[in-house]
C-alpha cells in the first residue's frame, strides 16, 4: 500500500510539472484562453485585458516594398517561388526560403516585442506556407492545381515555432491568413498577383468553388492542431478580402456567407478560440453577428489615413467613431485595429491635396492615435515590426544604417543563390535597431488601455468627456494656445 500510495504522489507530483510547463512561461507568468465578453476580451480568470501588439509582415509573405528584395517591379510570394525553383530546383528554394525566414524573424524580435510592453503579434501567412504550392511538371516548375493542393503537417513548423517563442516571452498570437487559396484581393500581400482583379476565392465558378473549399480545409487543419492552444488569442479569417468593382474592395453579403461557412467549420473543431472578421473597409462592410449567430468574434479594420488623400486626422478619427457608434453599438464585438500607419497633417502630401499648412508634428500624430485607441479600448497591431529602411514609421525596428551593405536589395531573378543568400541573411534581427521615434509614441499610452472594450459612445459624447488630441482641428489648437 505504502508504495502505492509513493507512486500515486509522484504521478501527481509528474503532472503538476508538466501542467507547470504548459501553463507557464519561464518568467513564471501563466498564460490562459481569451474570449469576448460583450464589447470586452477576459481571459480564464475573468480579467479584462487589450491585446496591443504588431505584425511580423514580411515574414511568411514578402512584400517587396517592406523587405529586402527587388526585381524593379510587383511580385508575389508564389511568383518569387516558381522562379527560385526553376533556377535552384526545389530544394535550393526552400535553402533560400530558409535563410530569408531565419534572419528576418528571430527570437530575438519576439522578447523586443515583449521588452516594449506590448502584449501580442499577429502573424500574417498563406496557404503556400502549409501546402504544396508548386509542382514539376516535365522539366519545369508551375504552381500547383488548386484542386491537388493538400495541407502538409511538417510546414506547420514555422507557426509552430512562433507561437513557442510566443508563448516564452508571454505575447498572444494572431494567425492572420494573409493569402487563402487563390487569394482573396489579387494584391501583392496576399502573395499572388495573378489576378489583380480580386483574385480567384471569390470566383462564382468551379475555380472559385475549389479555392473556397481548399481554404477551408487550412482553416480546420489550424483548429485542430491548436485548438488547445492558449497562447493563440485569435484566428484572423482573412486579410483585407474583398470583391474589387469599379476599382474599389469591399465585403458583401456573397463574402460575409464564406465567412459563415468557414465560422461553421472552425467552431465543429475548436470552440476555443476568438474569431476576427475583417472588413474592407468600414464597420458598414460587416453584418450584424446575430444574422449568423456569430459567437466569440472580434470585427477587425485597418486604419490607414493616407497622406495624399489629404483629409485632416481629426476629420479621419472622428469618422472612425461615427461609424462604429452606428454599426457596432448594436453588434456588441470588441474591436481590433489590426494594421495602421499615422501620417500628420504636416506631411508635404497632405498640405499639397489641401493646400493648408498645419503644425501637427509624426509624433504628435502617433501619440493621439495610440491615446485614442487606447481609450476607446479598440485593440491594435502596428504595421509592422520591422522595415528593412533607414527611417520608416512602417517600422518599430529598422535597419542599422551603420552596418555595411544593408541598402543591398536581392533580385531572386537575376543573382546567384549565394549572392541572394548573403543579403537576405543580412537583415537579422541583430541589425536592426529600436525606432524610438515610434515607440516612444506607443508605450507610454499601454498602461492606461481601456479595458472595458470598444466605447461606442457618439463623437460629441467622446469628444466631450476627453479632449483627445488626435480629433482636434488646428483651431481647436490655436484656441487652446
Amino acid at each position: 500500500m505504502k508504495k502505492r500510495i509513493i507512486s500515486a504522489l509522484l504521478i501527481v507530483t509528474i503532472f503538476a510539472a508538466l501542467f507547470a510547463l504548459v501553463a507557464c512561461n519561464d518568467k513564471g507568468e501563466s498564460v490562459t484562453f481569451v474570449k469576448t465578453d460583450g464589447a470586452k476580451i477576459i481571459d480564464e480568470n475573468g480579467k479584462a485585458i487589450g491585446l496591443y501588439g504588431t505584425n511580423l509582415g514580411g515574414w511568411l509573405v514578402q512584400e517587396s516594398w517592406l523587405v529586402p528584395t527587388d526585381i524593379g517591379k510587383t511580385y508575389g510570394q508564389i511568383d518569387m517561388m516558381l522562379d527560385l525553383a526553376n533556377r535552384f530546383g526545389k530544394d535550393g528554394m526552400y535553402r533560400l526560403l530558409d535563410v530569408y525566414e531565419d534572419n528576418w524573424v528571430s527570437e530575438l524580435d519576439f522578447k523586443r516585442i515583449k521588452d516594449l510592453g506590448l502584449n501580442c503579434v499577429r502573424i500574417p501567412f498563406t496557404y503556400m506556407n502549409l501546402t504544396n504550392p508548386i509542382k514539376k511538371v516535365g522539366d519545369k516548375y508551375e504552381r500547383t492545381p488548386y484542386a491537388e493542393l493538400a495541407v502538409d503537417e511538417s510546414k506547420f513548423e514555422r507557426l509552430d515555432w512562433a507561437i513557442e517563442m510566443c508563448k516564452k516571452y508571454s505575447l498572444y498570437a494572431i494567425l492572420d491568413m494573409h493569402g487563402a487559396v487563390g487569394s482573396q484581393n489579387g494584391n501583392d500581400h496576399s502573395g499572388d498577383i495573378a489576378y489583380p482583379d480580386g483574385g480567384r476565392l471569390w470566383g462564382e465558378d468551379e475555380t472559385g468553388e475549389i479555392c473556397r473549399s481548399k481554404t477551408k480545409e487550412i482553416w480546420i487543419a489550424i483548429a485542430n492542431r491548436y485548438k488547445n492552444e492558449p497562447t493563440v488569442a485569435v484566428y484572423d479569417l482573412m486579410n483585407e478580402p474583398g470583391i474589387k468593382k469599379n476599382g474599389n474592395q469591399t465585403t458583401t453579403s456573397r463574402t460575409h456567407a464564406y465567412f459563415d461557412e468557414l465560422y461553421k467549420a472552425i467552431r465543429e473543431v475548436d470552440k476555443n478560440h476568438i474569431i476576427s472578421v475583417e472588413s474592407c473597409w468600414t464597420s458598414f462592410d460587416l453584418p450584424n453577428p446575430a444574422k449568423y449567430g456569430w459567437e466569440n468574434v472580434i470585427y477587425q479594420y485597418h486604419h490607414y489615413n493616407w497622406a495624399s488623400s489629404g483629409v485632416a486626422n481629426a476629420a479621419y478619427y472622428g469618422q472612425q467613431i461615427t461609424w462604429n457608434n452606428l454599426a457596432t453599438k448594436k453588434y456588441n464585438v470588441p474591436i481590433l485595429i489590426g494594421e495602421f500607419n499615422v501620417w500628420p497633417d504636416s506631411h508635404k502630401d497632405k498640405v499639397n491635396a489641401t493646400g493648408k499648412e498645419s503644425s501637427q508634428t509624426e509624433a504628435q500624430a502617433w501619440n493621439g492615435v495610440v491615446e485614442l485607441y487606447c481609450g476607446l479600448g479598440w485593440n491594435f497591431t502596428t504595421w509592422n515590426f520591422k522595415h528593412a529602411s533607414k527611417h520608416s514609421s512602417w517600422g518599430l525596428f529598422n535597419y542599422d544604417s551603420d552596418v555595411e551593405g544593408m541598402k543591398e536589395q536581392a533580385n531572386y531573378m537575376t543573382m546567384s543563390e549565394d549572392e541572394i543568400a548573403k543579403i537576405w541573411a543580412r537583415h537579422n534581427s541583430e541589425n536592426y535597431v529600436v525606432n524610438t521615434s515610434l515607440t516612444n509614441c506607443i508605450t507610454p499610452h499601454l498602461s492606461s488601455f481601456n479595458t472595458n472594450g470598444n466605447d461606442n459612445r457618439s463623437l460629441k459624447e467622446i469628444k466631450a468627456d476627453k479632449n483627445y488630441y488626435i480629433l482636434r482641428d488646428e483651431k481647436d489648437n490655436e484656441n487652446e494656445d
